[in-house]
């Protein structure tokens, strides 16, 4: 399994000063590659790298001809997440300047407390910040790629290991889990992890925003940009702290394997007001199955991901049909009284139940059924 720690460079002005012009060129030959690939309709490396290496080269000759190769790489991955169809135009992408830089093991190397970097003005070596939790990963882990990224003046190095897998479980039993944003995670044990306090700080920073945009003031600007970034990093702490605990609670109940619901292009029926899409289109439901997920396979657990369909609507005993009034679910052919949230996740349990059976012990790290 990979796994990426982020490392804090030790730089000098002038060490700082050549990355900087590296990101510069690197996102202009990002750039350049563009057009061959939207002429050529071509995201594949091998294809782009015989249609356009020698003229980036030509056009940036500092560069050298590796980080050639990784931009071309890199534009590569970017039309590749699109999933662009046949019948889709190809739409151009633009690098921006302050965009990251992609390095492999011939443009960086590691050695003892020191970081070797290739730049356009030759290469580097700079001391780094590393924490105990990242020391273990790099001790454990073999080296791969990097993501050289920049954060007002700090450099961080996003170094990708591969760790050695962790045996997948073949017995106990499992637990579901059901997202949403009332409450975030609800799990078929009957744990649920509230989302209220969340929501009611993201409706504050959405209001703070707005005031100050309409500001328009040069302070109103200088505050929007210091709160910058500050939800996101808010809500990815709260996803990371809520998959901890629903990690350890199925490592607690001896489970081999989550259930989670797929819940792919659920923003394209998103329906209701201008505020109702704005705060269902901030929640952040797939970061946190995310983390769930890489969690899980570090604990050695499945994930089973499962059509939710009518898992909200139907009786996890009886299986019929009954009504939901916010938290409470009622059944009126066999009267039972629920938790919406736990009778949805129990719903899902049936569901991965199933899939589970059906192909025998749990043996992958992830599997679908839709």
């Amino acid at each position: 399994m990979k796994r990426t720690i982020a490392i804090k460079l030790n730089l000098s002005q002038e060490q700082s000063d050549a990355l900087l012009e590296t990101q510069i060129a690197f996102s202009q030959a990002c750039n350049e590659v563009v057009p061959f690939a939207i002429e050529n309709r071509c995201w594949n490396r091998v294809a782009l790298h015989h249609l356009c290496y020698y003229k980036v080269r030509e056009s940036l000759p500092d560069l050298g001809s590796q980080m050639v190769c990784n931009t071309i790489k890199k534009v590569c991955s970017s039309y590749k997440v699109l999933k662009i169809k046949k019948y889709q135009d190809v739409p151009e992408i633009t690098f921006k300047e302050t965009g990251s830089i992609h390095y492999d093991k011939k443009t960086f190397s590691l050695k003892d407390n020191t970081l070797s970097l290739f730049t356009v003005t030759g290469r580097i070596k700079c001391g780094f910040v590393m924490g105990d939790f990242q020391r273990g990963y790099l001790d454990s882990g073999i080296v791969k790629e990097a993501e050289l990224i920049r954060k007002g003046k700090r450099w961080f190095f996003n170094l990708v290991l591969d760790l050695p897998n962790t045996p997948i479980k073949k017995d106990g039993k499992i637990i579901a889990i059901d997202v949403g944003e009332n409450n975030l995670a609800t799990t078929s044990n009957g744990t649920i992890h509230g989302g209220e306090k969340l929501r009611h700080e993201r409706d504050g920073f959405l209001a703070r925003r707005a005031k100050l945009q309409s500001n328009g003031s040069r302070s109103a600007k200088r505050c929007l940009k210091r709160i910058s970034g500050k939800e996101r990093k808010h809500v990815k702490e709260t996803n990371h702290i809520v998959s901890k605990k629903i990690v350890a609670e199925a490592v607690k109940s001896g489970a081999k394997a989550i259930v989670i619901e797929d819940l792919k292009n659920i923003r394209k029926r998103i329906k209701g007001n201008k505020r109702m899409r704005s705060r269902l289109h901030r929640w952040s439901w797939y970061e946190l199955q995310q983390f769930v997920e890489y969690k899980a396979q570090a604990k050695g657990l499945g994930v089973v991901y499962v059509n939710p369909a009518y898992s909200s609507q139907v009786c996890s005993k009886c299986d019929c049909l009954g009504s939901r009034h916010k938290h409470l679910f009622k059944c009126p052919n066999c009267g039972s009284y629920q938790h919406s949230d736990r009778n949805a996740a129990m719903n899902l349990l049936k569901l991965g139940e199933s899939v589970v059976s059906s192909m025998a012990p749990v043996d992958v790290p992830m599997v679908a059924a839709i």
